[in-house]
C-alpha cells in the first residue's frame, strides 16, 4: 500500500511538473507612424496612461528595470482586478515586459511585452504580446475572458497607435 501511495505521489508530481511548463501567448501588431523612441516614451509613461488606454489604469509602482507596478486590468469579458507586476525587461527603444504571477512561479504567470521594432525613421512595429505559463494555462486558456483578449489586444493597439500619432 506504501509502495502503491509514493507511485501515485510521483505520478501526481510528474504531470504537475510537466503542467508547469504548458503555455499560450496572444500576440497582435500595430504599425505606429511614429519613430520607437516615441513610442517607447508612451509605453513607459505609466501616468499617462488615462490619456490613451481605455483598459489599463496605472496605480502607482516604480517605473524602472526590476521596478514594481501597481496596475487595475478591465476588460471585456472579466471583471477589473489588481496586479502587482515586476519589470522583467527593459530594452530602451526595444522592450518592455513586466511578470505578473497567481502565487508561486509557474502556477499562472502572465508575462506581457511590447516589442518596438524600427520600421524606418517614422514607422515602428509594434508587437504587443502575452505569454501565459504555468499549471493553469491549459485551464485559463479556455475561459471566456480569455476568448475576449485578442480583442483587447487590438484595442489597445489601435489607441497606442493613435495617441503617438497624435501627440508625436
Amino acid at each position: 500500500m506504501k509502495k502503491m501511495i509514493a507511485y501515485i505521489a510521483i505520478g501526481l508530481a510528474v504531470i504537475i511538473l510537466a503542467l508547469s511548463f504548458t503555455s499560450f501567448e496572444i500576440n497582435e501588431k500595430v504599425e505606429v507612424n511614429a519613430p520607437a523612441e516615441k513610442v517607447w516614451a508612451a509605453i513607459i509613461d505609466f501616468e499617462s496612461y488615462s490619456e490613451w488606454n481605455s483598459q489599463l489604469e496605472y496605480l502607482g509602482g516604480e517605473v524602472k528595470p526590476n521596478g514594481q507596478l501597481h496596475l487595475k486590468l478591465s476588460a471585456e469579458g472579466a471583471e477589473p482586478y489588481e496586479f502587482k507586476p515586476t519589470i522583467s525587461h527593459w530594452e530602451e527603444n526595444k522592450c518592455f515586459a513586466w511578470l505578473a504571477r497567481t502565487g508561486l512561479p509557474r502556477i499562472f504567470d502572465g508575462e506581457h511585452f511590447f516589442e518596438l521594432e524600427q520600421i524606418n525613421d517614422s514607422t515602428t512595429l509594434v508587437t504587443n504580446r502575452e505569454e501565459y505559463r504555468g499549471v493553469l494555462s491549459l485551464i485559463i486558456k479556455n475561459l471566456p475572458m480569455m476568448k475576449e483578449a485578442p480583442a483587447g489586444f487590438r484595442k489597445m493597439n489601435r489607441e497606442l497607435k493613435d495617441y503617438v500619432e497624435k501627440k508625436y
